[in-house]
């Protein structure tokens, strides 16, 4: 469906426009119920931490759980609530991190990485945190030597399960959110990692010498559902996981998923049938939303029930989560556990700020927010004025830049995949590029509405390959999961290829322009919009229209891109002298506006929070 531009009132450029947001998708009954059990369930969580800061023990006030306090922390960022709160345990915890941080006289490798993800997640500095850099106190509890080179954690730890794959993955994720993936202590965690991954595709706790993949279930051992989730998330933030990992992943959760839906701790066999409980359940969501696969696939859902609403079954009309078995007892660990899985964000994740990068045709690069900086071409001492689209990485950890020759320049955990030129392909015509789903391969569009395909990037055709000739592609995005793509013209015109429907065109409704410049996906692939040089959006199917520069009566020509915010309820436009324009619920976190730049070609919100 097209919506008419219309007008409302509202600042733009400083301040981000925040209208209402009402969806429009066939599942937006339960998008409501899932926002509104993930708020209460934040807003009981913050009211369990004290004035002082913390959550108390079960013996009481003056005696704080560290790590009840530290998840607790994640899960209020995670639902955007009570940051107040949040902010007051996380200067409680800066001043008391070697209470927490140090376990039998060793840096606990969970602990540290939770207060670094804390950190990052209220855009607090975990290199300055109270006096201590988290990171460099992660990286030194990395064993080099002996049986288990690149864990982090002592093998008394590891005996005592306070080391181990669990915290291995979280140690890898935290990394990640500071840009940490590509040094030779990540390269031996990694391989650590991943070599104790069971055949089955999960992973054992703490590892498989302790506890080995043969384990029985009714016996609290073998491979188990949370282990293997966070091993996953970690790998995934790391780009770690290939391939063949993912897939034995995947079956894992396929056949530990319980008979009426959801997921227990461990894994099921003929002998162990369990019910699913809210933790497990939610850190298994996590891991698919990591994996990019939503719980409302065929294969995770059972006797029609998707694991999001199992997980829903277990909320209390307090907002809390409670545990099977304890019908109207809150659990404290249900509740934090669940908030993230609820909305839809996996590990790790940073501030809710606006955070987004803008790239120049030089192959500068600007960085906002909490989006980090992982280098540029210009700083480099590389000379290009063609560079036409930027990708981000899953986990926001890296960005890589497309020239126009098909020229690929990959950053921080970008993979290279091949180029154009590599190939020995000449061309000048590249407009746009999309990275696949799992962030293993990418596609670079021609103005022709040619198609290249780069390592897993799946081929769904081309215009050149249907016949239709035209020199008029100016951009192309994927569909969320990544199963299709739109090529946009000038002039409006839309081509769907894969799963990627048609839901309009400016020429279908006898709209004449010739100066679209973007095109960007609705949150569920079910609608798109547009933008033209003047700042005109133009939003079709269940894209909602959130306002646009000339229904402001700004007079612009010089816009360059339309990006969604991290979760789609909003979008930002970009002018080729770096302003930014935020509507909806797109959060402004600067612009380069009036500091004489006039090459920007985009801006691409970091996706450190993973959507579902």
């Amino acid at each position: 469906m097209f919506k008419p531009l219309r007008r409302t009132l509202g600042a733009i450029g400083v301040v981000a426009l925040s209208l209402l947001f009402l969806p429009q998708c066939a599942n937006a009954a339960f998008g409501e119920a899932k926002a509104a059990a993930a708020f209460n369930a934040a807003s009981w969580l913050g009211n369990q931490i004290g004035d002082q800061g913390y959550i108390a023990t079960a013996t009481g006030v003056g005696h704080p759980n560290y790590s009840s306090t530290a998840q607790a922390i994640l899960a209020l960022s995670a639902a955007d609530a009570d940051l107040e709160v949040a902010q007051n345990a996380l200067q409680f915890l800066e001043s008391h991190v070697s209470s927490y941080v140090t376990v039998t006289g060793a840096v606990a490798p969970g602990a540290a990485a939770l207060l670094i993800l804390d950190a990052e997640s209220l855009g607090a500095n975990p290199q300055t945190f109270g006096g201590d850099n988290l990171v460099t106190m992660l990286l030194s509890s990395e064993q080099l030597s002996g049986n288990n080179v690149g864990l982090f954690g002592t093998t008394t730890q590891v005996t005592n399960y306070e080391a181990g794959t669990y915290q291995q993955g979280f140690a890898l994720a935290a990394l990640a959110a500071v840009g940490d993936t590509t040094t030779g202590d990540l390269q031996r965690a990694k391989a650590w990692l991943q070599n104790q991954q069971c055949p089955n595709g999960g992973w054992t706790l703490p590892d498989t010498t302790l506890n080995p993949c043969t384990g029985l279930a009714q016996t609290y051992l073998g491979p188990d559902t949370n282990s293997t989730a966070l091993s996953i998330e970690g790998l995934i933030a790391q780009g770690g996981l290939n391939t063949s990992a993912r897939t034995k992943a995947l079956s894992f959760f396929h056949n530990t998923m319980e008979p009426g839906g959801g997921w227990g701790y461990e894994a099921l066999t003929p002998n162990a049938t369990q019910v699913a409980d809210p933790d497990s359940t939610a850190v298994v969501l996590q891991a698919l939303i990591a994996l990019g696969v939503t719980s409302a696939t065929s294969s995770f859902v059972a006797t029609g029930r998707t694991g999001k609403a199992v997980l829903l079954g277990f909320s209390l009309p307090t907002g809390a989560f409670t545990y099977p078995g304890a019908t109207t007892t809150p659990n404290t660990i249900a509740t934090y556990q669940a908030i993230p899985a609820l909305e839809g964000i996996a590990t790790p994740f940073h501030a809710a700020t606006g955070s987004y990068w803008m790239f120049g045709r030089d192959g500068g690069v600007f960085s906002f927010g909490n989006a980090h900086y992982f280098g540029s071409l210009p700083a480099l001492g590389v000379g290009v004025d063609d560079i036409v689209a930027t990708l981000p990485t899953p986990s926001g950890a890296g960005y890589s830049m497309i020239g126009a020759d098909g020229g690929v320049f990959s950053f921080g955990n970008a993979h290279y995949f091949g180029s154009l030129p590599a190939l020995g392909v000449s061309v000048s015509n590249i407009v746009a590029a999309v990275a696949s789903h799992d962030g293993g391969g990418y596609l670079l569009f021609g103005r022709d509405g040619g198609v290249f395909a780069f390592g897993d990037a799946p081929y769904f055709g081309s215009l050149p390959g249907v016949g239709v000739v035209t020199d008029d592609i100016v951009d192309a995005v994927s569909t969320p999961d990544g199963g299709g793509y739109w090529l946009v013209g000038a002039d409006g015109g839309v081509f769907s290829f894969g799963d990627a429907a048609y839901f309009g065109s400016l020429p279908a409704l006898g709209v004449n322009v010739s100066d679209i410049v973007g095109v960007a996906p609705s949150p569920s692939g079910e609608g798109y919009w547009l933008v033209g040089a003047d700042g005109g959006v133009f939003a079709f199917g269940d894209a909602s229209y959130f306002q646009s520069l000339p229904a402001m009566g700004v007079s612009v020509r010089t816009v360059v891109a339309i990006t969604p915010s991290a979760d789609g309820t909003g979008y930002y436009l970009a002018s080729k002298v770096g302003d930014v324009y935020a509507f909806g619920a797109a959060q402004f976190a600067g612009s380069l506006g009036g500091k004489g730049v006039c090459d920007i070609v985009t801006l691409l919100v970091s996706p450190s929070r993973t959507q579902a």
